[in-house]
């Protein structure tokens, strides 16, 4: 069981994302923002000298969208090791086939708007603070864990581990799941997801050759009391900040400029021109504003020559390789 500690005392303010660039210091923080009016949090601790701080992007259940110092996962976290934790929310969703599904999931044919702007800042908060990227870390609880589910699918060697706790999944996948540490959590009397589901990916990733997933039942428990029960257990969290990439991004002096100033615009002619140089191969995708993917394809090129139909759209794009993910908002030109 995670002992309770004193901390140390918490400067709590709000702030734009500009405002974070500010530099780590001796004291620690909790920042709040908005981000296309969705509300964000990052906790950030005293400064530990030299070292880098890892941090964990904790994805919130249905309606529980708390940015608050007070969640319980920041002094968990912080009574093993100095950690940020980056708190994004996913408002609801209207006319979805999926309530409380907010943050998307297998079952999405893209990643939704709250995943794509997650995302977003959470590489705009690593590049600023210098956050370890070799130890990059999801908790998600609920729908969070179907989100959890999903970026470690799409994603399979960009975290360096992640948590679920009452999530759900479709059976598919399993190959990329494989290849980052993972931690199942369900109740056996879940009366929202299936404790099958749980049980069903986590067979369906070791027969994949997954050797990094480990799977706890809790006997009687419900998908609330599940996910509590998770809050207290004896060392996942431990578990969880032991993991690390091994392939980390490495920060190169020229390779900084695609994290801080890579963007898409329209040219006259309705393609787009990226501004910035992207590693050659990444995925260029599209979205309509409802989150459903509209165009994908490879890039090789400053040039992306588009089908005359999508021209000159408002969309939102997202570029992914497994060492880079940035993501954003296409105005048509003229606007």
């Amino acid at each position: 069981m995670f002992s309770i500690l004193t901390f140390w005392v918490t400067a709590i303010y709000s702030a734009t994302l500009e405002d974070t660039q500010k530099s780590i210091t001796d004291s620690s923080c909790f920042i709040t923002w908005s981000y296309d009016d969705t509300a964000m949090g990052l906790y950030i601790p005293a400064s530990s000298g030299s070292k880098k701080l890892p941090v964990v992007m904790f994805l919130h259940s249905c309606n529980n969208d708390l940015v608050s110092r007070d969640l319980w996962i920041i002094n968990a976290l912080n009574a093993i090791e100095p950690c940020a934790v980056f708190i994004p929310t996913a408002p609801p969703e209207v006319n979805t086939q999926y309530p409380c599904a907010d943050w998307g999931g297998t079952y999405d044919q893209a990643l939704r708007p709250n995943m794509v702007n997650a995302l977003h800042e959470l590489d705009s908060l690593a590049n600023k603070h210098g956050f370890d990227t070799s130890r990059v870390y999801l908790y998600g609880e609920s729908m969070g864990g179907e989100g959890v589910y999903r970026l470690l699918s799409d994603f399979p060697t960009r975290f360096a581990g992640g948590v679920v706790a009452s999530g759900y999944t479709e059976n598919k996948g399993a190959e990329k799941m494989a290849k980052t540490p993972l931690w199942i959590f369900h109740g056996s009397d879940d009366n929202i997801a299936s404790v099958d589901n749980a049980r069903n990916i986590y067979e369906s990733i070791k027969g994949a050759g997954g050797t990094l997933v480990n799977y706890t039942e809790y006997e009687g428990s419900d998908h609330v009391s599940a996910i509590n029960k998770v809050h207290y257990e004896d060392g996942v969290l431990e578990w969880l900040l032991s993991q690390k990439r091994t392939n980390a991004i490495v920060k190169r002096h020229q390779r900084n400029d695609i994290y801080r100033s890579f963007d898409l615009v329209y040219c006259k002619s309705g393609n787009l021109h990226l501004c910035g140089s992207v590693p050659l191969g990444a995925v260029l995708s599209l979205f309509g504003l409802n989150g459903e993917m509209i165009y994908q394809t490879a890039i090789f090129g400053s040039v992306v020559i588009l089908p005359k139909e999508i021209r000159n759209r408002v969309t939102l794009w997202s570029v992914a390789d497994n060492s880079l993910f940035v993501s954003g908002k296409i105005m048509p030109f003229g606007r």
